[in-house]
């Protein structure tokens, strides 16, 4: 199968400065060892890109879906040129695989290729062409509750109703990037009103709007296979429909609030 995910890379001394301005996790010390859970948001928390962020030889680079890619390039070009960062989108092979042997986030790297351990027990193979991108392995990644920002989710999700802040991808300790003033009032005094739920009745599509008891649900991620598909879904947090099923994680907040605010 041809892989959904492509490799953004950068190239400029300030690129980890540039990009901690724009995205939820904190990346100025980001290390060989590592690769973050990270997303892009509009000054209204909205995610309009996501992906995983390493480093390799000096090198940072973004895993992140194709189709969205050229959307969020656009978007952090303006904030890169005042650093003199530039960045493009890479041919190089980017496939998540069934056979893990790292923990989410952690890197190794061989001659062939750098792997990058993923939720759902999956992994990424970067840089080797022989492995071939696996359908199930976005099954598995969706069922642990792990979805990108695709072309037609953009702007769909602040990061908490993703469950990026259980997933490692928000940091509320770093300083103001774009959208921190909509996700960390959410975070310390928020209530959101919706979130994704697991859904696997049919197929659908990023983008598709579901009717869930009454509801007009949209797809945030998803994928299919010949035997199986699920999509995660922004659904109000309410909902008791046998059609959703929760993440498989309990959601808390990371940082405790006062009085609860509630947000779309």
């Amino acid at each position: 199968m041809t892989s959904p995910f492509g490799l953004i890379q950068f190239d400029g001394d300030k690129t980890l400065q540039a990009l901690q301005g724009q995205c939820t996790q904190s990346v100025t010390s980001l290390t060989s060892a590592e690769a973050l859970l990270v997303a892009f948001c509009d000054p209204k928390g909205r995610m309009y890109g996501s992906g995983r962020l390493l480093q390799y030889e000096g090198i940072i680079s973004l895993i992140t879906p194709l189709d969205q890619a050229a959307v969020l390039l656009k978007r952090l070009r303006p904030f890169l040129l005042l650093s003199k960062v530039s960045a493009r989108l890479t041919s190089i092979a980017v496939s998540l695989v069934c056979s893990p042997a790292l923990p989410p986030g952690v890197i190794q790297c061989s001659d062939k290729s750098i792997m990058a351990g993923e939720f759902g027990e999956t992994q990424w193979e970067i840089g080797d062409g022989s492995h071939t991108h696996d359908p199930e392995a976005d099954l598995k990644r969706l069922h642990a509750g792990l979805g990108f920002v695709r072309q037609e989710s953009c702007e769909l999700c602040i990061p908490q109703q993703a469950h990026y802040q259980m997933l490692g991808g928000v940091n509320f300790d770093k300083g103001c990037y774009t959208g921190q003033e909509v996700i960390a009032r959410l975070e310390y005094l928020g209530q959101a009103k919706k979130y994704l739920f697991r859904y696997q009745n049919v197929a659908a599509a990023p983008g598709e709007i579901i009717e869930i008891d009454g509801t007009d649900c949209t797809v945030f991620d998803s994928t299919k296979t010949r035997k199986e598909q699920v999509a995660l879904i922004l659904a109000p947090v309410t909902s008791k429909s046998e059609q959703l099923t929760g993440v498989p994680f309990t959601i808390t907040r990371q940082v405790k609030g006062q009085r609860p605010v509630k947000l779309r």
